[in-house]
């Protein structure tokens, strides 16, 4: 399986699973409650602990990003964390520091459209990772991102977008990353692929 192709079936499996479960925006508001300096400066430390503080002042709910993919993988980048070269905890570091001061005016605001938010969120990976040497860091340790973002996450929503940044992401980094996003994700497709149609046949035949 070549990169062209997968980038066009994760898009398409993205694309199809947003149709499938489309949400009306909630927006959430601070009514009233103050902006936390506690929560600013978890923010600047790159604590996924800002997530739920964010959550606490401007709640969405647990299908939005805060939650669902913010926290969410930030708690399995900190697990996976040890097991990175040195050069992949300092990205680690880096770029979630990154991510969490690049909703530091989001957090100040009264109310935001969630899906905006997540959307905002969202295109904050690419600049936060490139810009903090992620192509080097999947060169030495893809097969550790690989254990963060794992393919069968693809299926929940929200995190379709998270791929596509990864994919194309390693694609930008040149032909040994490119490879590597190649090899390791391919059977990992296929088997992922027939589990979930396999659950799907087995729900209709119910």
């Amino acid at each position: 399986m070549t990169l062209t192709p997968v980038i066009v079936f994760l898009m398409m499996v993205s694309v199809s699973w947003a149709l499938l479960f489309e949400r009306s925006s909630p927006i959430a508001s601070a009514d009233d409650r103050a902006i936390a300096e506690s929560c600013l400066a978890l923010a600047d430390q790159g604590s996924c602990e800002f997530y739920s503080c964010f959550e606490s002042r401007l709640p969405c709910g647990r299908e939005w990003y805060m939650l669902r993919t913010g926290h969410y993988y930030c708690n399995k980048m900190q697990r996976q964390k040890p097991n990175f070269s040195l050069a992949g905890q300092r990205f680690i570091e880096d770029a979630q520091r990154c991510l969490t001061q690049s909703l530091k005016d989001e957090y100040r605001l009264d109310d935001i459209d969630c899906h905006t938010l997540e959307h905002q969120a969202v295109d904050s990976i690419t600049p936060c990772f490139i810009n903090n040497d992620f192509c080097n860091a999947f060169r030495t340790d893809a097969a550790q991102f690989f254990r963060v973002y794992e393919f069968s996450d693809l299926f929940t929503r929200g995190a379709g977008k998270i791929w596509r940044q990864i994919v194309n992401m390693a694609a930008q980094c040149g032909g040994a990353a490119a490879r590597e996003i190649t090899s390791d994700t391919s059977e990992t497709v296929i088997n992922t692929v027939n589990t979930f149609f396999d659950s799907l046949s087995r729900g209709v035949g119910k």
